[in-house]
């Protein structure tokens, strides 16, 4: 197996040329929780839940079909030792829930209510910056699909006109338009003055004074930036625990998981020989042996790409990607479709790994 320390995938380089030595580092990703089934929403799957409606925010559950409005989640903090030297899991930090906030309108977005008012996005701000437990700045927003970000940019210009776009208040009076364009620069590896923006603004000032650097690094990752401990640990998180990467430390409240170390070499193994059904079954039967209901976010799919990737390296996604389907065509006939959806073992549809593949797979894991 390939060296556990080297698998993150890695980033097509951003819009600041001085990112090498960044001083302040923004985590983001779009992993959002749909609140009617439970299950954990990744952005290929919320990108090909998307209408082709440029007023409405909603994506569709993949899981339950239950519309909501995802969230794009940030988080601003210091390349050192909070940042810097975080593995896979130690680089999801801290935006899982929706902050509470006063503002109606926020709750209207979070609530997953479709948003009618297009040329008013000033007022469906769903932004909120509050401090982490380490101090970081921490951002939440509506994740835009492209003809919503596209249909508010031109009443933006058409209102205020481009010069808006050169001023650090775009941060504060159009937060949603800025941290989307952010998302959506960096997965394109397309230049803009973003970056510049940030890093004057008040979210970085303690930051800037205390980096010996002033460029900023933006780094994507694909799953939450922060994992509910409430839930059980994803197995690629337990993988990389055994495997000794240095990681942050989460107070899970249920340590009675069923995974232990000879499971997740058990489940790797199965994948490894080409025998993914197998580790599917064992999957579904070690989780049924446990007493209650599973305290699990991510679909079955999701937890054995991850942990592939964990231990494999981020090359074996596509061969993966085949695997599984083909298993989980082999257990149809045999447990059932609607029994498998039930229990969210079910890949992501065509229509989503289509979205994945048109953005080359830009995210870490």
């Amino acid at each position: 197996m390939t060296d556990i320390q080297t698998l993150a995938v890695p980033l097509r380089k951003s819009w600041d040329s001085a990112q090498e030595g960044a001083g302040i580092e923004v985590l983001m990703s779009s992993c959002s929780l749909c609140r009617s089934c439970n299950s954990l929403v990744y952005d290929e799957e919320i990108m090909a839940g998307w209408s082709s409606d440029d007023s409405n925010l909603n994506t569709t559950c993949p899981f339950c079909s239950a519309p909501f409005v995802p969230l794009l989640n940030a988080e601003i903090c210091d390349p050192g030792p909070v940042c810097s030297n975080l593995s896979a899991e130690d680089e999801m930090q801290n935006i899982m829930r929706p902050p509470a906030a006063p503002d109606d309108t926020l709750q209207h977005l979070c609530n997953g209510v479709r948003e009618t008012d297009s040329s008013s996005e000033t007022s469906s701000q769903s932004e909120s910056s509050v401090p982490s437990v380490g101090g970081a700045p921490q951002v939440t927003v509506a994740y835009l699909s492209p003809l919503v970000l596209r249909k508010e940019m031109e009443s933006l210009l058409e209102n205020e006109g481009d010069a808006v776009l050169s001023q650090v208040q775009l941060l504060d009076s159009h937060s949603i338009l800025f941290w989307n364009l952010v998302w959506y620069f960096t997965r394109l590896g397309l230049p803009s003055n973003l970056l510049q923006l940030l890093r004057t603004s008040p979210l970085t000032a303690r930051l800037a004074q205390g980096s010996e650097g002033t460029a900023v690094r933006v780094r994507l990752l694909w799953d939450t930036l922060t994992p509910d401990t409430e839930q059980w640990p994803a197995l690629y998180m337990l993988w990389r625990i055994h495997s000794g990467v240095p990681m942050r430390s989460y107070s899970w409240r249920h340590h009675n998981h069923p995974f232990n170390l000879s499971f997740l070499e058990e489940v790797l193994r199965w994948i490894g020989l080409n025998e993914v059904h197998k580790a599917i079954v064992l999957f579904l039967d070690t989780v049924a042996k446990q007493p209650g209901t599973p305290r699990i976010q991510r679909s079955l799919y999701r937890e054995m790409l991850f942990l592939t990737v964990a231990a494999m390296g981020k090359d074996h996604v596509a061969s993966f990607d085949k695997r599984y389907k083909a298993a989980y065509v082999r257990l149809s006939s045999s447990l059932g479709r609607e029994e498998l959806r039930r229990k969210r073992v079910q890949p992501p549809s065509p229509k989503a790994v289509d979205c994945r593949r048109c953005f080359l797979l830009p995210l870490e894991c």
